[in-house]
C-alpha cells in the first residue's frame, strides 16, 4: 500500500460509532486496523485517513463538540450521488447542501457534513456544465 504524504488523523469520542460511519455510510474502505489502539485507518478514492479513539496521548487542549474547529477535509470521489443518498437513508443533515462551484477553470458538485465528533467533512465531484 502506498501512503499519502500528508495523512490526516482524527482523535474521535467513539471509534465504533465513527468506524461506522465513515465505512458503512460514507463508503470509506478499512485498509488497516489495531483494536487494541482503537485505531484505524481508512480509504476512499485515494484520500487517505486514520482516525483513533480519545487516549489522552495526541491531546494539546481539552476536546469540546465539535472537534476539528476551523478545518475541513475535502475529499474528491467519483460518484457524489451515492454519498448523498446514503446520508439521506441514515437522515443524516448536510452541514452545507449540495452547491457547484467555478474554481479556476474547472467546476465541482461539492457538499458539507459533519462527522459524529463534528469535523467537516467536503466532498466534491469534477462537474460537467451540459
Amino acid at each position: 500500500m502506498k501512503f499519502n504524504k500528508l495523512i490526516p488523523e482524527l482523535s474521535v469520542k467513539d471509534i465504533h460509532k465513527s468506524k461506522k460511519f465513515y465505512l458503512e455510510i460514507l463508503g470509506f474502505k478499512l485498509n488497516y486496523e489495531r483494536t487494541e489502539d482503537q485505531f484505524t485507518f481508512i480509504s476512499l478514492n485515494g484520500a487517505q485517513m486514520m482516525i483513533e479513539q480519545c487516549n489522552g496521548h495526541w491531546e494539546t487542549a481539552e476536546l469540546e463538540y465539535p472537534y476539528g474547529r476551523g478545518i475541513n477535509f475535502q475529499i474528491e470521489v467519483e460518484n457524489i450521488e451515492v454519498i448523498l443518498q446514503n446520508l439521506k437513508n441514515h437522515n443524516i443533515s448536510l452541514f452545507r447542501d449540495t452547491m457547484i462551484n467555478n474554481y479556476s477553470g474547472f467546476t465541482q458538485k461539492e457538499f458539507i457534513v459533519q462527522d459524529p465528533d463534528g469535523y467537516l467533512l467536503r466532498f466534491s465531484q469534477a462537474y460537467s456544465i451540459q
